[in-house]
Parts: structure tokens; sequence; C-alpha cells
């Protein structure tokens, strides 16, 4: 759950930075991927991959973290908010920032449900829901953080719901930090698991929305067929519609705005 967070911020940072760009705000982007790179030293340092990390296990994590590792993410966490502040300083209120996004491309939130929007994208429609709320899972149940939601559901909002996520995963990161049980850092179980014959669908709540695996199970131990739930799959295929209308310059506001999928991967 740890560094499920981190990647939801990570995948935050690239997703407003990039998109502060194409608005016309480059000093986010240099200022935003400085902490990217303390966030994947991170993930170096407990599994050896920066971006892709080969770290979770049935039944727990490949290994422990290393010593001092946790203390390092907590100094970074109680730092970060002052960057959230200074970039929210330099768009949030900026006058040129708002003129070109909001009001820009606004989904309502029954188009939301109909496009099949989960995630930040739903949220900023105004529809309060959150995987890790309503269906917890791993030790989600134990945290106390909140769900942003917009009401407008533009790109000025899509922007504001992931700025506000990231200062609630901060408060996630910290309570798992003060919460890391002692003991075993996975369960004893075999490396091959023969599951019985049927079907199971299972989902997060990724950074981009319900990252979700549909599979069913001969009892071999591969699955007879699996069906992956991609979030940028459902988030660009509303393109189309919500392009209608809109200048060319808008267009590059308005994908900047539901997804970014320059090489970051929802963890």
């Amino acid at each position: 759950m740890l560094y499920c967070e981190i990647g939801r911020i990570l995948n935050h940072i690239l997703n407003i930075a990039s998109y502060a760009m194409d608005v016309g705000a480059m000093t986010p982007m240099l200022w935003a991927f400085e902490h990217r790179e303390h966030l994947m030293e991170f993930c170096e340092r407990v599994c050896g991959a920066r971006m892709h990390m080969n770290y979770y296990r049935v039944g727990g994590v490949a290994r422990d973290m290393p010593a001092g590792l946790a203390e390092d993410i907590m100094k970074w966490a109680e730092s970060y908010p002052d960057f959230i502040d200074d970039m929210e300083g330099l768009l949030t209120e900026n006058r040129i920032f708002k003129q070109r996004t909001v009001d820009i491309a606004k989904v309502s939130a029954e188009q939301a449900f109909d496009w099949g929007f989960t995630g930040p994208n739903l949220r900023a429609s105004g529809v309060a829901w959150d995987l890790r709320k309503s269906q917890p899972y791993d030790a989600y149940a134990k945290m106390d953080f909140d769900i942003p939601v917009g009401k407008n559901g533009d790109c000025y909002d899509r922007y504001r719901v992931r700025v506000e996520e990231m200062r609630q995963s901060l408060r996630i990161i910290e309570q798992a930090i003060k919460q890391l049980p002692a003991g075993p850092v996975k369960a004893d179980v075999p490396q091959l698991i023969r599951p019985p014959a049927g079907e199971a669908y299972s989902h997060i709540e990724a950074p981009k929305g319900e990252r979700a695996f549909y599979v069913i199970t001969d009892n071999s131990i591969a699955p007879y067929r699996c069906h992956i739930r991609p979030t940028s799959l459902m988030n660009l295929s509303a393109l189309k519609e919500m392009v209608v209308g809109w200048k060319l310059a808008d267009l590059i506001i308005i994908f900047g705005s539901i997804d970014i999928c320059l090489g970051e991967v929802d963890r």
C-alpha cells in the first residue's frame, strides 16, 4: 500500500507537470521532476527498479525494506506539501491557466458513467467513488483519508482533483509508515499455485482509475483466459466525444487533463 501511494504521486506528478507545460507553464515540470527522482530512488532502493517495481508477491512483498528507507520516505513526505503549495501558487489561481482550463471539455456525471470513467476523471465530475473507500483492500480500511471531488467536470477540476489526491496520498504514506507491522514480509505459499476451476474478478484504485483483472481458471497453473481492464484505454476512448467543437490548442489541454500515458504505468 505504501508503494501504491508513492506510485500514485509519481503518476500525478507526471500528469500535472506535463499538463501544465501543455497549457504553457514550464516551471512546474522542472520543479516536479526533482521530486519524481526522489520517489524513483525510493523504488530502486526497495526492489532495484526505478519505474516498474518488481516488489509485490502473493501474500506480501519480495523482501523487507532496507534499513533507513522508511525514515527517508517520511522525511520526504513531510517536505512535499511545500512543493504542492509552490506549484499551486503558480497554477491554481493563475489567470492564464484558468482561462485555458475552466469550462473546457466539461463531463457530466452521467457522461462519465457512460464512457466508463473511473479514478480522478470520474471524481472530477462530482462522483465520490474510490475503491480504496468503497471496497477497501490491503490496509486502506485502517487509513484516514478523504476523497476529493470536483463540481464541473472540466479540465480545471481534473487538475484540482489530482492535486488534492497527492495531499491525501501523503496522509496515507505517513500513516502506513507509522503502522508498519513487524514480522514476516510475505506468506509461506507455494511458488506455483494451482487455483480451482472457476472465474474471478479483482480490481484496485490505480492512479488513473480502476485497474482490474478478470481471470478464468481450469485448475492448471496458468489462467485459461485473462482479461485486463486498462485505465488509459477507457479514458482515451472518450476523447472522440470530448474534443468535438474545440480548437486544436484545446485538444492538447483536454488530452492532458484526462490521461498522460508517456511511459508511466499504473502501480
